[in-house]
């Protein structure tokens, strides 16, 4: 009998302040994704405004913290090297699909130019091998908006001709309506392209 009260006692699932803590630990997590979006929107609004004359007109902090406005950036999976002739071995360009994002992390159709910078890490100091920039209006020609798509994709053929597979992307967006700037990277791997001998 004493046995069976004490597989009975054992068997209990978690305890009422376990529960709490774990909705507590996730309330304080959301609200720290939440803040880092916002620290990340502020940091570009101060970059922005040191970027460009104080003469530029601006819609004040307040009224843009109302509307749906770029909070940062977020790149495509699909992002990657890119050759269109799939018989034929190796890249021939980046292919970067990136999309801004707002305060709550949803993806938003922003106007805006891109800066794009290609580094190839193995090659020690001096190792950027590609620089790219799409203004305003050739940003509009970038968009994907159907299908499964909703992103901006950019073309970026080499430069140079990268010799490894693992290299590092940099893309800068500066927002036509706030004037923040965001930047993000990641490592990206790309099918280096056969030497002709």
């Amino acid at each position: 009998m004493v046995g069976g009260l004490s597989l009975v006692c054992g068997c209990q699932g978690p305890s009422t302040v376990n529960i709490e803590l774990r909705k507590q630990n996730q309330k304080l997590s959301a609200t720290i994704d939440d803040l880092q979006l916002r620290h990340n929107a502020d940091e570009a609004t101060i970059r922005g405004l040191q970027a460009r004359a104080t003469t530029v007109p601006i819609l004040p902090e307040d009224e843009l913290d109302q509307l749906f406005t770029t909070a940062g950036l977020q790149f495509g999976r699909l992002t990657g090297g890119y050759h269109p002739d799939p018989n034929s071995p190796g890249d021939t360009m980046l292919k970067i699909y990136v999309v801004p994002i707002d305060g709550q992390g949803d993806e938003i159709k922003a106007a805006g130019a891109f800066h794009v910078e290609l580094f190839d890490p193995a090659l020690g100091a001096t190792n950027q091998i590609g620089k790219w920039d799409f203004d305003l209006q050739a940003t509009r020609g970038d968009w994907y908006g159907h299908a499964l798509l909703y992103t901006y994709v950019l073309s970026c053929p080499w430069q140079t001709v990268p010799t490894h597979e693992k290299l590092q992307v940099w893309v800068t967006f500066t927002d036509q309506l706030t004037h923040r700037v965001f930047t993000v990277q990641r490592e990206v791997t790309v099918e280096v392209p056969q030497v002709v001998k």
